[in-house]
């Protein structure tokens, strides 16, 4: 699942911001995600996107219901 534009850029500003106040905690991720590069993401932890494009759209069913 991609990120907006936007959110990308917030989590950068955040990734330098610990970057140059820990470096060592810097390399202790970098390392992890060259050892982790080549596994695959943990069923639990994915996420469906269907989901919450579904859930949105009972949201907005429910809303106008309620509005109306």
């Amino acid at each position: 699942m991609s990120l907006p534009l936007s959110e990308r850029r917030k989590l950068r500003e955040i990734e330098q911001g610990i970057t140059s106040s820990d470096p060592r905690l810097a390399g202790l991720y970098s390392m992890f995600a060259k050892l982790s590069v080549f596994e695959a993401m943990p069923r639990v932890e994915r996420i469906r996107a269907g989901l919450f494009r579904r859930a949105a759209r009972v949201k907005q069913k429910v809303t106008l219901w309620a509005a109306s």
